[in-house]
């Protein structure tokens, strides 16, 4: 708790975002005035100070990332999983803010809650939720390693333009789980099991769930189904058919082609992402509103 004091009482919130939303601006100054309304400072990123007319105030995320205590995300989703590549190794949480109403699961606070969402962390009415991430190595037929960048939502391998059958043979800790035809694999955290996994029939996990979901995109052979692995797992991914082209994304952001006899070595990271939220936003709450979970299957409207 004293860290979480700290962090809040004599910290500064970082402030960045995505400035090709509608009410960037907007909501970018409502977010300044209710930090210093509840007495916190705050630093703005280079191009969201510039884009509220405040261009001598702007910092590099990546510098801006080594002088704040909190970061503060306005946007959607995919502004989120961008940042997060920048800050995860500084374990700073973070709160994302939704400027407008897109269908996003970790900006989870609208704009209009800001107000009494700043009040809450006055008064340390929150929780930090530790988000497990994902690394992956791409090794070349000659051994040579690449680094990807962590990864928040999935890691996943697809044929790329062209929606055609990919051959992946699959190994958990040095052992084959199984040889996959099918349009393409996702190995999604808990958080990203909300997001294109979920899409491909893959099973929803709760936030705080240190566990990687295997699913496979229209597999061929229908009796592969998704499967939960261990978060300690060693993951092998390498080509089955080296005529079709296979690719590698990490977030559905960065894009690399895979190669014949490359493979890809995914493990859990040792870093996690520190989500903040509001303790009226539980992860049941947040599902029921944005799958529409009634309970009913009726429509209310033909009663």
């Amino acid at each position: 708790m004293k860290k979480t004091l700290e962090t809040f009482e004599n910290g500064c919130a970082g402030i960045v975002a995505n400035v090709s939303k509608k009410h960037t601006a907007s909501a970018t100054k409502l977010v300044i005035k209710e930090l210093e309304k509840n007495g916190f400072s705050w630093k703005l990123e280079s191009t969201t100070a510039q884009h509220i007319d405040h261009k001598d105030k702007g910092i590099p995320l990546s510098e801006l990332a080594t002088c704040i205590t909190w970061l503060i995300i306005i946007g959607g989703d995919g502004t989120i999983l961008q940042a997060v590549r920048s800050i995860a190794e500084h374990d700073i949480p973070l709160l994302g803010i939704n400027p407008g109403r897109s269908f996003g699961f970790m900006a989870d606070t609208l704009i209009e809650e800001v107000p009494e969402t700043f009040k809450s962390i006055r008064r340390l009415e929150f929780e930090i939720i530790k988000r497990s991430m994902l690394k992956a190595e791409l090794y070349s037929s000659t051994n040579e390693k690449t680094f990807l960048p962590f990864a928040l939502n999935d890691v996943t391998f697809t044929h790329g333009a062209e929606a055609r059958l990919i051959s992946l043979n699959v190994n958990v800790n040095d052992e084959l789980l199984s040889s996959y035809s099918a349009d393409g694999l996702i190995f999604a955290t808990a958080t990203g099991s909300t997001a294109h996994s979920m899409s491909a029939g893959g099973p929803i996990l709760y936030p705080s769930v240190e566990a990687i979901a295997l699913t496979p995109i229209c597999p061929h052979t229908l009796s592969n189904r998704p499967i939960i692995l261990p978060r300690d797992c060693k993951i092998e991914v390498y080509l089955n058919n080296s005529n079709r082209d296979v690719h590698v994304a990490i977030d559905g952001q960065v894009t690399e082609k895979m190669n014949s006899n490359d493979r890809v070595v995914i493990r859990s990271s040792d870093y996690k992402a520190h989500f903040i939220h509001s303790k009226h936003h539980t992860f049941a709450t947040i599902l029921r509103k944005k799958l529409k979970w009634t309970g009913d299957l009726k429509n209310k409207s033909e009663e």
